[in-house]
């Protein structure tokens, strides 16, 4: 059995680890902090409604700013979590043509999905700011006694634009490697089960 020498370490990381590294991190902060915190959110949204539902069976009583309190939690809690959920397989994906298309086409068939991605995450974000300066210049405020400023909760649409424009253009990147950029990381989905 012949075995290969172990090369000598270097003293600067070849271009790949960086870019492995770089991966890996964002993978981390995507699936980790990310995520928990839109978690987070999402979870007292629904503690707010559960409260709120309560409240008004119970003591016939209801709190004017749970409704929008839940709303903007839920909207933000969405935002967040675009990207991951594309990054996790968790995007709906329709694969029965694809899948029985030749590699060449498959290829260009991811091409194209990642592109017109791009383009809606770009065109998302570039919309949603038009929305934010309006809001800011005009000063609003929300509509409930929590007075919080309208364009701070409309960041999440730029935001959330801006972390799905990330997931397509990695998607891109893949897709021009001849990998299947939509394939979950985490298991099998749809057809393969």
């Amino acid at each position: 059995m012949k075995h290969e020498p172990i090369p000598a370490p270097t003293t600067t990381a070849p271009q790949g680890c960086i870019a492995e590294l770089r991966r890996s991190w964002w993978r981390w902060f995507e699936s980790g902090p990310l995520l928990t915190f839109a978690t987070l959110l999402f979870l007292a949204s629904t503690a707010i409604m559960l409260i709120e539902g309560g409240s008004r069976s119970l003591f016939d009583e209801s709190y004017f700013w749970a409704e929008e309190s839940v709303r903007y939690l839920m909207v933000w809690a969405f935002f967040l979590t675009l990207g991951a959920a594309g990054t996790a397989g968790n995007h709906i994906r329709t694969e029965l043509l694809v899948d029985h298309m030749p590699p060449g086409i498959r290829k260009a068939m991811h091409v194209v999905a990642s592109l017109v991605g791009i383009g809606f995450g770009a065109g998302l974000f570039y919309a949603s700011l038009p929305q934010i300066q309006r809001y800011y210049t005009m000063g609003m405020m929300t509509e409930s006694n929590l007075d919080l400023p309208v364009w701070i909760l409309f960041l999440a649409m730029p935001l959330g634009a801006l972390l799905l424009l990330g997931y397509y253009v990695r998607c891109l990147v893949r897709a021009l490697r001849g990998e299947d950029p939509y394939a979950s990381s985490h298991g099998p989905t749809g057809s393969e089960l």
